[in-house]
């Protein structure tokens, strides 16, 4: 008979050269969940949401579905001009797919009372459109891998999807149709720090039955 050996989590880590930022997707607990809707009552400053998703990487991948591995990179540096708040990723069997997170304040707003972008979300777009033109310019070595003097993020380039967290939800759903458009023209995906909360609690949920 085959003595065939269990493959472990470390065996499937061994030739990652991202496995410090790779995160079991389904390792969440209601514990962890809890945490961030705490300090989203009472946080006023991105910084408060960068640290607790630095130290709980999996609430930041909830919404992925690539089943060979998903990582979460805080702070990721591009060259000397420019420092993301986040990098994460999921593997496909084709291949990576890379989003460009921009944290804004929970206390900000998406839009003004007239229905125009916020200064705090256009600001958070603008960061992300800076990310992309960099990457227009130095995505071999943004691609490289990392033995190789690169960023490591294989097959990244600067059609990069973005995301941005900002604000609570608002019960006014006046302007949804224009965060809608917003997202299709932009490849731009915004959402409150509520929708978070809502994918995280949907997988400690599925992750309990």
């Amino acid at each position: 008979m085959p003595n065939f050996r269990k493959v472990t989590n470390e065996d499937f880590l061994k030739n990652d050269p991202l496995r410090e930022f790779h995160v079991w997707w389904d390792d969440i607990s209601d514990q962890e969940v809890t945490e961030l809707e705490t300090i989203l009552e009472s946080a006023d400053r991105e910084e408060q949401l960068q640290q607790v998703l630095t130290r709980i990487p999996v609430l930041l991948v909830q919404n992925m579905k690539g089943g060979h591995g998903r990582w979460v990179i805080p702070k990721k540096k591009l060259g000397s001009e420019y420092v993301t708040d986040f990098v994460i990723g999921e593997r496909h069997s084709f291949g990576f797919d890379w989003v460009a997170v921009e944290l804004e304040s929970p206390k900000s707003r998406m839009f003004t009372k007239k229905g125009n972008p916020t200064k705090q979300l256009t600001h958070a777009i603008r960061q992300i459109q800076d990310w992309r033109a960099w990457l227009k310019r130095n995505q071999d070595y943004a691609a490289r891998e990392l033995v190789k003097g690169g960023l490591g993020l294989t097959d990244i380039d600067s059609n990069i999807q973005g995301m941005i967290l900002i604000g609570r939800r608002n019960a006014d759903d006046s302007t949804d149709e224009l965060r809608r458009q917003m997202i299709q023209d932009l490849k731009i995906k915004i959402h409150s720090y509520d929708t978070l909360v809502e994918w995280c609690r949907s997988r400690a949920r599925y992750r309990r039955k």
